[in-house]
């Protein structure tokens, strides 16, 4: 079983995934992620009510994560989400390489692997989804 903020932060990330309704996944993996939305969402719509207008913002995550926290407090959801992880993972729903957070004064950023799987697939993968600022050097992605 793997830790609970691995299981948080993944929950979290499907969550917001989720209520984007991400165009990149193929129709078998929108079903898996559409079933857990189904389910999930009725426990985030009245305490987190921008998911649904802006699951990218980072207050939203920030929030979304709260709320995790509070919901696994109940041993019947968290046996439930870690079940629903489990699917959305064997679905092959993945991403890598995800800085969800603003990334500054730093002399040096280097994200993704330093070897290139070229068979790998990822539905999102190296991504800065905040600012970046003050940085001498910045590299993203594989095989630098």
């Amino acid at each position: 079983m793997e830790p609970i903020t691995t299981l948080l932060a993944t929950a979290a990330g499907y969550i917001l995934k989720g209520a984007a309704h991400s165009k990149t996944a193929d129709k078998a993996k929108e079903q898996v992620l559409g079933t857990f939305w189904k389910w999930i969402r009725p426990k985030f719509v009245k305490d987190v009510q921008a998911l649904e207008d802006k699951p990218d913002d980072p207050a939203t995550e920030v929030r979304v994560q709260e709320r995790l926290l509070e919901l696994v407090k109940d041993e019947h959801f968290f046996r439930e989400l870690q079940q629903q992880v489990e699917l959305l993972q064997q679905a092959g729903i993945t991403e890598k390489n995800i800085v969800r957070k603003d990334i500054m004064g730093v002399k040096k950023i280097v994200i993704g692997d330093k070897t290139y799987g070229p068979g790998a697939y990822y539905d999102r993968k190296n991504i800065v989804e905040g600012d970046i600022r003050d940085a001498d050097e910045f590299i993203l992605g594989d095989g630098h």
